[in-house]
Formats: C-alpha cells, sequence, structure tokens
C-alpha cells in the first residue's frame, strides 16, 4: 500500500484499546486526508464526533462495535464496514481451542448460531474435526453455502435439540439481548456446552449457571463474558466449568498489523469504486429473512 490512498483517522486521544494504538501505528506509513469521506473509527468515538466529519464510509477497528452507534450511521446512510473478514480465522481458531478445553469429542454434534462471515468460518473449521454440523440463521444462506460448506440449515429449536456444543455468532442488537435463555438452553441435550464469542448479552448468563448446576450445561466459554460470568468464573464451584478469556482477538500477536493492511485496502476500494468489504446491516427479526427457521429471536452477523 501507498501513501497514495484517502483514508482519515478519527482516534479518542488517549486509544482505549492497545489494539488500536497498534493499528493506528499500522497505517503511519500512509498519510491520513482529513477531507477524506473514507473514516476509519477507533472504540471510543462518540456518534456527533463522527458525523462532523460527514464520512461516506466508516471502518470500525473494533471486533464489536456498538449496536445503537451502527444504527444511527446506517439510518444516515452511511456505509459501515467491521472487521470480521480479517478476524474470521481468528475466532474460529479459538472456538476450536474452547471446544477442547470444554472436552468436546470428535464424535459430538456441533450447532453454529449466526451464519455470517465469522459463522460460515467457523462452521468451516468445525466440520473438520466434528462428525456432525448444522447451522441456524434468520436469513436465507448465499446460494451454494451450505453444500460448500457440507452441512445442514435447522430451526433453532432442532439445532439446540440436536446439539451436543453449540457456538453462538450473531451481532448485538435488540433482538438478540438476549437471544438464548433457559428456554432455548433446556433444549440441549444434558451436559452440553456452549460457546460464545459474539457479545455478552446475546446469552442470559444467569441462565447458564442455573444450567450448569443443574447439569444441562457442562461448560460455557466465552471471550465476552459480563460481569456475572466474569465473576464466578473465579469460584471453586465453576472451576473447568467456566472458562473467560479478556484477551481481545485483536491483540493477538500480528492481528493490529492484519486490520491496518485491510483498512487500508478498504479505503482502495472506495476511491477506486471497489466493493467494500466486511460491511455491517442490522437484520431483526422477522422484517427480513425466513422467519419459519425461528421459534425465537436474532440479530445475525454481516
Amino acid at each position: 500500500m501507498s501513501s497514495a490512498i484517502d483514508f482519515n483517522l478519527l482516534f479518542p486521544t488517549e486509544p482505549i484499546s492497545t489494539s488500536d494504538e497498534a493499528i493506528s501505528a499500522g497505517l503511519d506509513a500512509s498519510e491520513p486526508s482529513h477531507n477524506s469521506k473514507f473514516l476509519v473509527v477507533g472504540e471510543g468515538v462518540s456518534l456527533d464526533d463522527i458525523l462532523e466529519r460527514e464520512p461516506e464510509v466508516v471502518q470500525f477497528t473494533s471486533c464489536r462495535p456498538s449496536y445503537e452507534l451502527v444504527n444511527s450511521l446506517l439510518a444516515a446512510r452511511i456505509v459501515v464496514a467491521g472487521v470480521a473478514p480479517v478476524i474470521a480465522d481468528r475466532v474460529a481458531k479459538r472456538v476450536l481451542g474452547f471446544a477442547d478445553a470444554l472436552g468436546v469429542s470428535d464424535e459430538s454434534s456441533c450447532g453454529v448460531i449466526g451464519l455470517g462471515r465469522v459463522g460460515a468460518e467457523v462452521t468451516s473449521y468445525l466440520t473438520t474435526k466434528y462428525g456432525d454440523v448444522a447451522v441456524t440463521d434468520i436469513r436465507t444462506p448465499k446460494a451454494g453455502l451450505l453444500d460448500e460448506l457440507g452441512v445442514r440449515r435447522k430451526t433453532l429449536d432442532l439445532l439446540m435439540s440436536g446439539s451436543n456444543a453449540i457456538s453462538i455468532h450473531v451481532s448485538d442488537g435488540p433482538t438478540s439481548r438476549p437471544l438464548i435463555t433457559a428456554r432455548e438452553l433446556n433444549l440441549l441435550p444434558e451436559g452440553a456446552v456452549a460457546i460464545n464469542t459474539a457479545h455478552s448479552q446475546a446469552i442470559e448468563e444467569q441462565d447458564v449457571i442455573d444450567a450448569l448446576r443443574n447439569g444441562i450445561l457442562f461448560g460455557y466459554a466465552t471471550d465476552c463474558a459480563g460481569e456475572l460470568i466474569t465473576q464466578l468464573s473465579l469460584e471453586s464451584e465453576f472451576k473447568g466449568k467456566l472458562i473467560v478469556t479478556t484477551n481481545p482477538l485483536t491483540n493477538q500477536i500480528g492481528a493490529p498489523q492484519q486490520i491496518a493492511k485491510f483498512i487500508l485496502a478498504n479505503a482502495e476500494n472506495l476511491s477506486t469504486g471497489r466493493e467494500i468489504e466486511g460491511t455491517l446491516e442490522q437484520v431483526d427479526f422477522p422484517d427480513i429473512g425466513d422467519p419459519s427457521f425461528w421459534s425465537s429471536k436474532m440479530s445475525p452477523t454481516s
């Protein structure tokens, strides 16, 4: 990439995340243009600050930009992009690591909830190791995707009732706060495990604790724990059953540099009229998609 690429930066005076600092450093080889319509936004930036720059495209650097912020930008007819294409592989590897830590056997049936860019990558990884993998998503998958992955699409209820392990990959939104509650967890076979790399409110944390105590769940792993799971993961009662990591994928070795390269490529895509990668959309049940595949609500990822 060269310094001719047209983009602008909007980071807090003191970046909230260390990955934003590294990403910013990775962009230093190219000179930002304050008049650019491609705006790179770090964690902790306000809506007013973004709108003041009048961007055509907003590129977030974080894995989980705020639903309210994304929704407001889309309402203002601004194209919004995330980093899912560049971190999907890392998410998939983290899910496999969680599954190993929870003792998921090779013969287990796995269910993936959310078939966006990340969910599809996770599904691809899971099919190489586990015998039976199913997916569920409110939207009809793009033509050929299910055949390419070698999986079946099920309703949420059928997926839950037939899975020894579930992995959640849905975006934040009013219909996924929460998506998985006691009702859905009670459909799982006894002793199942759940993995959540979506967001802390995608699953009701008190219901997870109750399911662990009554044996419905054997274990739960997440990299986006809320206050309750974070606190109880330190207690001896849940040793080996609650696995929590607080290290963001964007902090992993090499990730900030990959993200910076992806951002510059997207900025070049805008200037040359090519498609922006990793665009986000808000899809809430039941306005878009196939409601017949749902027994409960969902807001899927890009």
